[in-house]
C-alpha cells in the first residue's frame, strides 16, 4: 500500500473514537517527554498533518512530510525520513510518531534521525507495540484499515537500532493497555482489563514511547609523560703518580 494512503488511512483512524482516546494519551506523553525542552530546532515526524507541541520551548517546530498535503501547515517542509533534507548535528529534538511504522526503511529513519541531533539532542520514537492485546488485534484485523495496516516494531529490535545509531536509551513507556476495540463505550467497559494489565508492569501496552540521546565522546588529548634519559657516566679515577710524572 502506497505511503499517501496509509498516512490518510491514520488521518481518518485518529478522528474515531479510539484513535482520539489513544491520540490524547500520546500527546500527553510527548508534552512530558519535552517539556522544559529548549533550543533552536524540533523536527516532527507524523501520519498526521500538524502534531504541535505547546510546552516545549523550542523555537523552531518543523513538521516533515513526504507529501504535499492539503491544510499542512507553513512550518511543513517535505523530504524522505532516510534522506532528510537537514544539516548534520543541528536537531535538538526528534519525534518520531509512528513514523516507523509507516516507513519501508525504518533503521534508515533512525540513523538519519540520529545524524542530524545535536551531541545531548534528543529522539522520542512512539510505535504500536506487537507485543499486546493491539498487536495480537493485528494478526487478526483487515490489513487494509489503520492502524493495523502498519508495521508494529517490537521495542527491543529498536533499542538495538538506536545503539547502533550511537544513541542511548533514556526511558521506555508504555501506554494503551486496553483491548482496541472501536467504540468509545465499549472501550470505557474494557478499562478493568487495561487496568490489571497495567498493574503487571510488564511491557503489555499497545504503545510505547522510547527517549534516547545522542551521545559523543570527547577526545581529551593527553600530553605525553616525558622520561628522563638515564645517562651511565664512568666514573672518574684519579691519576696515580706514576701517570702524572709521565
Amino acid at each position: 500500500m502506497a505511503n499517501k494512503q496509509v498516512r490518510q488511512l491514520f488521518q481518518e483512524w485518529y478522528k474515531s473514537d479510539l484513535g482520539r482516546s489513544v491520540l490524547e494519551r500520546e500527546l500527553s506523553i510527548i508534552e512530558q517527554q519535552t517539556e522544559g525542552s529548549v533550543g533552536y530546532f524540533a523536527v516532527i515526524q507524523s501520519p498526521l498533518i500538524d502534531l504541535p507541541l505547546s510546552k516545549s520551548h523550542i523555537r523552531n517546530q518543523i513538521m516533515l512530510a513526504p507529501i504535499m498535503e492539503l491544510g499542512a501547515s507553513k512550518n511543513t517542509i517535505i523530504g524522505l525520513s532516510n534522506e532528510l533534507p537537514l544539516d548534520s548535528d543541528g536537531v535538538d529534538v526528534h519525534i518520531m510518531h509512528h513514523s516507523l511504522d509507516l516507513s519501508e526503511a525504518p533503521h534508515d529513519d533512525v540513523r538519519e534521525a540520529a545524524r542530524t541531533l545535536l551531541p545531548s539532542g534528543r529522539v522520542v520514537i512512539i510505535g504500536f507495540n506487537p507485543w499486546s492485546l493491539w498487536g495480537g488485534r493485528k494478526m487478526a484485523s483487515n490489513r487494509l484499515h489503520a492502524p493495523w495496516c502498519s508495521r508494529f516494531i517490537s521495542p527491543k529490535r529498536l533499542e538495538d537500532w538506536l545503539k547502533v545509531a550511537g544513541l542511548t536509551l533514556d526511558s521506555v513507556e508504555y501506554i494503551c493497555f486496553r483491548p482496541p476495540v472501536r467504540k468509545a463505550s465499549w472501550y470505557q467497559s474494557v478499562r478493568h482489563i487495561g487496568r490489571a494489565l497495567e498493574l503487571t508492569h510488564l511491557p503489555l501496552g499497545g504503545v510505547y514511547i522510547i527517549s534516547a540521546t545522542k551521545q559523543v565522546r570527547r577526545h581529551i588529548a593527553i600530553k605525553p609523560r616525558w622520561k628522563r634519559a638515564k645517562v651511565r657516566v664512568p666514573s672518574i679515577t684519579k691519576p696515580i703518580v706514576k701517570e702524572m710524572q709521565d
